[in-house]
């Protein structure tokens, strides 16, 4: 599913821009499924509830798969608009369902260093989307065929895994969404960092690296070392989470996010200092996400995880939607400054958001 989600955007860009679409219609398609999942993510628990997780996630995976196969038959914003919408409703379900899923089944020793794990998978999936373009092309209906071929693929350990005899778990319904909020707010502010970080950096660093005076190629690798850190580090970021402590971790990631950006100016221009400031940035801040999902795990009963997780994931597409936006607004106001100042007084206020939250907490996970 990480593949697709690296697969599809740039696939439906290069095909409206050549349909002569505008940037903003082109940005509307594409965020549009992220727009769908705040939408439908009130319904998920009550889905989840009915049909379970397994059934859960199957359904999403084939509807996402059935409407990328109809997508070049309609080609057009108006059309795709809503088809990306109902893809990020039905993906939306698949996506939580699998972290509920994953939440239940890990145990509190082991939570941090299986969402780490979780994380990198994702985030390896995510980074070959654009490299299998590079095989089907982006011309015709091939490249969308293989596509929805490759998500019907994750439904295979699904299949062998055999029939679930047990009954649909009972979940708390979506009224309480704001007790989720209320019950964990530092863990809910780094879903909304997350997104929002995680957006601008790999919509807006190309764009930042060009206006610093990189070539073209170097402005784009800044996004490949950024995000290969990602794929690296989230692994062992959960294993010294799970030894030292969850919301410590969280808060070393969150300090070390914030100074990234302040330094990345000075030192863009000596390689031996930026690509590995790159590389460790990239992978502390992507743990804001795969560690507020472990510590989401810690914070509420395996009954009230399909909300809290809902919540989680809605509160990230918020901010995945608003990155980009006000990411590109301080750029045009402080284009050599803006963006970076925005990018370390975000993960500054996750820091201090954790910071206030255990005043009130006693020690521990």
């Amino acid at each position: 599913m990480g593949l697709i989600f690296g697969f599809q955007p740039p696939l439906i860009a290069l095909v409206l821009r050549r349909a002569g679409v505008s940037n903003f219609g082109v940005g509307a398609v594409i965020a549009a499924s992220l727009i769908a999942v705040t939408v439908a993510g009130p319904f998920y628990p009550a889905l989840m509830s009915r049909f379970g997780l397994r059934r859960s996630v199957m359904a999403g995976v084939c509807i996402a798969a059935a409407i990328l196969v109809l997508m070049p038959l309609w080609p057009g914003v108006p059309v795709w608009l809503v088809l990306r919408a109902i893809t990020g409703c039905v993906l939306g379900l698949s996506w939580v369902a699998s972290e509920v899923w994953l939440n239940s089944v890990s145990g509190a020793q082991a939570r941090g260093t299986i969402m780490g794990i979780y994380g990198t998978v994702f985030s390896t999936g995510m980074m070959a989307g654009p490299a299998l373009l590079t095989f089907t092309g982006t011309r015709g209906r091939a490249p969308f065929a293989i596509g929805a071929g490759v998500l019907l693929l994750t439904l295979l350990p699904l299949i062998l895994q055999g029939t679930v005899t047990s009954a649909p778990p009972s979940f708390t319904p979506m009224r309480n969404f704001g007790a989720a909020i209320r019950r964990a707010p530092a863990v809910m502010w780094a879903a909304l960092i997350a997104g929002l970080v995680e957006a601008a950096e790999i919509t807006l660093l190309p764009l930042f690296g060009i206006q610093s005076g990189l070539s073209d190629r170097t402005a784009l690798l800044l996004v490949t070392v950024y995000m290969s850190g990602n794929v690296v580090l989230q692994t062992p970021i959960g294993m010294l989470a799970d030894r030292w402590g969850r919301r410590l971790w969280l808060a070393v990631c969150a300090a070390l996010s914030a100074a990234g950006p302040l330094l990345l100016l000075p030192w863009l221009h000596s390689p031996l200092l930026l690509w590995p400031l790159l590389f460790v940035w990239g992978g502390t801040l992507f743990a804001f996400y795969s560690q507020g999902i472990a510590l989401l795990g810690g914070a509420f009963a395996e009954a009230e995880l399909p909300t809290a997780n809902t919540v989680f994931v809605m509160v990230y597409c918020i901010g995945g939607v608003v990155g980009p936006s006000v990411g590109g607004m301080v750029m045009d106001i402080w284009p050599r400054h803006g963006l970076m100042l925005m990018l370390s007084a975000a993960a500054f206020s996750l820091l201090a958001a954790l910071a206030l939250e255990a005043k009130g907490r006693t020690p521990g996970r």
